[in-house]
């Protein structure tokens, strides 16, 4: 098995299977995979995905696990030398994700790499972010996700701080000696310290912007400030910012 790509999901069937659909010729060859997570869905999505896609690996979880530990199991579960893990919401070319492969292949000093991510406007998302600090992170609240919305994106192959987890490729390899994901995060940063954990055994994070992936991001943190979500997303930050002993 050469590529496996790991779409974690969440009571999101449409997205899903749109996601799913973009990606059919890839997981359709024998040597590539997709394994599909349902984190604790109520809305059939594993039922549609089984009669739609076969092909599809899918482990159906009891109940929401969080990001962090529902990608685990799909990491653990994939048998390819490459590993992707993919959000539902994005919309992928299997092009695109050979593409990030044949980097990897091509540049073993690097551990990440991860493609621009668009709307579907064409607007170019700033995934590649420096350190989630404090400041940083009132920011993005203050300006209800506007942000999120890259106003110079880089033309050039670039090494931000980190890439966020809605498109990242990495080897089994890297995998093995940098992860697993947190899992004490229940959702954001797992992305960023996951990074950190890659750039800790010597290895590069790297951002193509020639390669692209279609991304209907979503936050809805900025939407909902008293929700559960955004007080597990605050919890999740408190503890990176104390693992790492860094706030700024």
């Amino acid at each position: 098995m050469k590529i496996s790509v790991i779409v974690l999901t969440c009571n999101q069937r449409e997205l899903t299977m749109q996601c799913l659909r973009s990606l059919a010729k890839f997981f359709a060859e024998d040597d590539n995979e997709l394994i599909l997570v349902d984190n604790g869905s109520s809305d059939g999505t594993a039922d549609k995905v089984r009669k739609t896609f076969p092909e599809v690996r899918i482990i159906e979880l009891a109940e929401n696990r969080g990001v962090a530990a529902g990608r685990n199991i799909g990491l653990a579960a994939a048998k390819g030398e490459y590993l992707m893990i993919l959000d539902n919401d994005t919309i992928a070319s299997p092009k695109a994700v050979k593409a990030l492969a044949t980097y990897l292949e091509k540049n073993p000093e690097v551990g990440i790499v991860a493609p621009r991510l668009v709307s579907p406007e064409g607007k170019v998302q700033r995934s590649y972010k420096g350190f989630p600090g404090i400041g940083v992170k009132l920011s993005n609240v203050l300006a209800r996700g506007k942000n999120s919305i890259a106003t110079k994106p880089p033309i050039k192959i670039t090494e931000p701080f980190y890439v966020i987890g809605a498109a990242q490729m990495f080897t089994r390899l890297v995998y093995e000696l940098a992860g697993p994901l947190d899992e004490k995060i229940f959702f954001g940063p797992e992305d960023a310290d996951f990074c950190m954990a890659v750039r800790g055994i010597w290895k590069k994070v790297v951002y193509l912007p020639h390669i692209t992936i279609i991304h209907h991001w979503q936050r809805s943190t900025h939407k909902r400030l008293l929700s559960k979500g955004s007080a597990r997303h605050a919890g999740a930050l408190l503890y990176f910012y104390i693992k790492h002993h860094r706030f700024f």
